[in-house]
């Protein structure tokens, strides 16, 4: 018989991805499903501190935004609530949801209908603890350079938007970002600020992909994409008004040909403003080598990384589409994964990281194995107890007979 002392010892000295697993809690649960498949799919997963959480998506069929509030106990309550309804022209791509006391939701969106010319518009919607909405969706407009609405508390909300001129930098094109804060009316509440003050500016083209992340005193954090000054991404402290404070923290990624690889997707959760983990897809026809989906974590501003992420068997190529952190400082990114081959599946995987965006186990395949192009997406957040919410929008079958089903999915580490 072995010794018990030397089992423990080997246990305690394994690596933790020998150690790390995420087992289901209960069986998923289909919250909606409609016999028609959208083009366009958002979701966002908003948690409070107690464990309660509400699901919320965009559903082009229903012409909605829904969400549903599930209670402490995992259980949803009552039907899913219209957030808001979408009329002919309009498409949802970003939906960013935090918790200030209350569900407090950004909607980011294009309205063809309304603004052919100047689409771009952003939607503010706060919800009781019910999960239901305290009043009609506020509709933003920032002229020709709206780029995003973020949510605060008490329902204002950081309004992004880009500052021409366009310049030109080691064979990139690069724009101004400003912020401002604005109230429940959409009134400025500051005057706007230059987010890259003393920082590598944003790509133009890839600035759409700039993350914003709220943090328990209403500051917030964001992270976008540079080839200014150096090649990948800069994050920024924001105060409540919008202004940046203190240094940036600058984080590399690989380059293609001495300039920067497009960024087609990136990931942003924060325990605070100096300990986050970002998770960025490159995607770069010059270079494919350095394609592939990097994580990058900052614990007490020291930064690590990157760190490639491994491919799932048999997926040649993943995307980054959602990230949480936990009171302990683990990660959960949620990335999607198109099969190699004709099969025209699309998969969802999970994969925990440590504080320094390592990843730690196996992934773990979340959404239907029939999901097809342009979906699946979803979202993830952390829940009280070691626990993770998953909620996937799905799409099954072929073009002319698909269903599409939004599902959740508990989660816990071991």
């Amino acid at each position: 018989m072995r010794n018990p002392r030397s089992l423990i010892l080997l246990t305690l000295l394994l690596p933790l991805p020998a150690r790390a697993a995420l087992t289901p809690v209960g069986t998923p649960r289909v919250i909606f499903e409609a016999p028609i498949c959208t083009d366009r799919t958002s979701v966002e997963v908003v948690a409070t501190p107690v464990g309660a959480f509400d699901v919320i998506w965009s559903d082009d069929g229903e012409a909605k935004v829904l969400g549903q509030r599930f209670a402490r106990n995992l259980a949803p309550t009552g039907s899913p609530a219209t957030l808001m309804n979408l009329h002919g022209g309009q498409f949802i791509y970003d939906l960013v949801g935090a918790w200030a006391g209350r569900y407090e939701l950004a909607i980011n969106g294009l309205d063809f209908g309304d603004h052919p010319d100047n689409p771009g518009t952003g939607y503010r919607v706060s919800m009781g603890l019910d999960g239901n909405p305290l009043g009609p969706p506020l509709t933003v407009r920032a002229g020709d350079f709206f780029i995003k609405l973020s949510p605060l508390a008490s329902g204002d909300s950081l309004l992004f938007r880009y500052e021409p001129p366009i310049f030109n930098t080691n064979g990139c094109q690069n724009v101004g970002l400003l912020a401002r804060r604005i109230d429940g009316s959409g009134a400025p509440l500051s005057p706007e600020s230059r987010i890259n003050r003393r920082a590598s500016a944003p790509s133009l083209g890839q600035s759409g992909q700039m993350m914003v992340e709220r943090l328990s005193d209403d500051t917030s954090l964001a992270v976008y994409p540079t080839c200014e000054k150096f090649t990948g991404l800069v994050a920024r402290l924001l105060n409540a008004s919008g202004a940046p404070v203190g240094n940036p923290i600058n984080l590399s990624l690989p380059a293609a040909l001495g300039n920067f690889g497009p960024v087609t997707s990136l990931a942003l959760a924060a325990r605070g403003a100096a300990d986050f983990a970002v998770a960025a897809t490159i995607a770069d026809n010059r270079n494919p080598a350095i394609n592939g989906t990097y994580t990058r974590g900052v614990v007490n501003r020291q930064a690590f990384g990157p760190t490639r992420l491994p491919l799932p068997t048999g997926v040649p190529f993943v995307t980054a589409t959602d990230l949480a952190v936990s009171p302990a400082g683990r990660y959960l990114l949620l990335f999607q994964g198109g099969e190699a081959g004709d099969t025209g599946r699309t998969l969802l995987f999970v994969q925990e990281l440590d504080a320094r965006g390592v990843p730690q186990g196996s992934p773990l395949q979340v959404a239907d194995a029939d999901s097809r192009s342009p979906g699946p997406t979803g979202a993830v957040a952390s829940l009280p107890g070691g626990r993770w919410a998953v909620a996937t929008q799905e799409q099954n079958g072929t073009a002319d007979s698909c269903t599409e089903r939004v599902v959740v999915t508990i989660l816990k580490s071991q």
